[in-house]
């Protein structure tokens, strides 16, 4: 049975559906498969119930601007369910469970999964169940798709796939090209929005958002059509990434970030040497935002360069496990997957990030740009940036011719023998 036949008319029970995963696995489960259903379990927040926030943030959504286009009634197939993946029976009412009695499949994209795993026991017709789990948080540089040490306990009676994840990144096709949601430490360094501290050399450690929820959507179905819904143990799969270094990243993504620039000082780059990135961060991007908000001040606007460079340092800083650390990833999982696709679903569902790169990072630029960025910032940057660089050129260069009497002004008393 192909995919699409086998996903036909099943009931999805979808958690998490407000992350940035959870979203664009809905987007894409609604837009391929016209005939699920979605039961989706989330809290109201913000005066919003939990069906106002499917229907008027997600589905009011960028992201979801294709899918109103090609299934403008997609969300008549999602049902929504105030509860809490914290408490027992995830906190859903009772009259709410005898509805999602014909739940076959599980997408669990954020939070605890402990009550959910125990909640799923009671699904009747439950075929397979698919959580994430963190690449990086595990203490072994030999990642194989088995159990490892420093990954959570599964339990071994359910029909579990855990996909473990890397830093996510921006689309490389669905939605649409480059699409991102919100700046994250992977598409900060892909855009150039600071110097990187990391390894030049090492392969890079990101998964393109689409990616990662095709593998989603193959696991379960692969899981099933193998007969491996009967195994007492997890199922492991190594999410692909995308196949260059980190060097070749920063320097493929040159001409995008000229193109779609981010409110930065144009240094990108990454270096093995913490006194030359340091260096670099205090002199080309603290002190020219330092001095981008002191303007601001005087002339009575809000502050707010200095707080954006403070957003990127953390974005990046939280990156460097991935930049500096070698991990060997093995992903046989996806090859064996993949022989399993007919080659329209290979195009339809691809698992593995084999694509040409610079062009990829030329669309997540243009999408940062639409989506993630204050053109306020961008705009009083750009207009800074030719003074800043003057002002430096100037200093250097009196530094430089002026180096003996500057040196005269701090004479070094050498110690005599008597």
């Amino acid at each position: 049975m192909s995919l699409r036949e086998w996903y036909g008319e099943q009931e999805i029970l979808l958690t998490g559906v407000t992350s940035e995963l959870g979203h664009n696995l809905l987007e894409k489960l609604l837009r391929c498969f016209p005939h699920v259903k979605i039961h989706a379990v989330l809290r109201s927040r913000e005066g919003l119930t939990q069906t106002d926030r499917v229907h008027k943030k997600i589905w009011n959504s960028a992201g979801f601007e294709r899918l109103r286009q090609e299934r403008p009634n997609a969300m008549s197939r999602v049902v929504c369910y105030e509860g809490n993946l914290v408490y027992n029976n995830l906190g859903v009412r009772e009259e709410d469970h005898e509805s999602m009695a014909n739940v076959s499949l599980v997408f669990h994209t954020g939070g605890s999964s402990e009550k959910l795993l125990a909640y799923c026991r009671k699904l009747p017709k439950l075929r397979a169940v698919v959580v994430i789990g963190d690449l990086f948080s595990l203490v072994s540089d030999q990642m194989n798709e088995k159990s490892l040490e420093g990954d959570p306990d599964y339990p071994g009676d359910l029909p579990l796939v855990v996909v473990r994840l890397p830093p996510i990144g921006p689309a490389h096709r669905d939605p649409m090209p480059g699409y991102v949601e919100k700046l994250r430490g992977a598409t900060a360094l892909m855009v150039g929005a600071g110097h990187m501290y990391g390894r030049a050399d090492l392969p890079v450690q990101i998964a393109p958002m689409d990616i990662v929820i095709n593998t989603f959507i193959g696991a379960a179905w692969e899981l099933d059509k193998m007969g491996k819904h009967i195994a007492t143990e997890p199922v492991f799969y190594n999410a692909s990434t995308i196949d260059c270094s980190w060097g070749e990243m920063i320097r493929k993504g040159g001409r995008a970030s000229r193109k779609f620039q981010y409110p930065s000082f144009h240094i990108r780059g990454i270096s093995s040497s913490r006194i030359l990135h340091w260096f670099i961060v205090i002199f080309f991007e603290w002190l020219p935002s330092f001095i981008c908000d002191t303007i601001l001040y005087i002339f009575r606007q809000e502050p707010r360069i200095l707080a954006e460079h403070r957003r990127v340092r953390k974005l990046l800083s939280d990156f460097e496990p991935m930049t500096t650390r070698a991990v060997n990833v093995n992903r046989r999982k996806m090859f064996d997957l993949i022989k399993l696709y007919s080659p329209e679903e290979k195009e339809a569902f691809p698992v593995r990030a084999e694509f040409d790169v610079e062009a990829y990072l030329l669309c997540a630029a243009a999408a940062t740009r639409r989506y993630c960025v204050n053109e306020a910032n961008l705009k009083f940057i750009q207009f800074f940036m030719p003074a800043f660089f003057a002002i430096m050129v100037l200093a250097v260069s009196y530094f430089y011719y002026n180096w003996e009497r500057i040196m005269d002004l701090f004479p070094i008393q050498c110690p005599t023998n008597e």
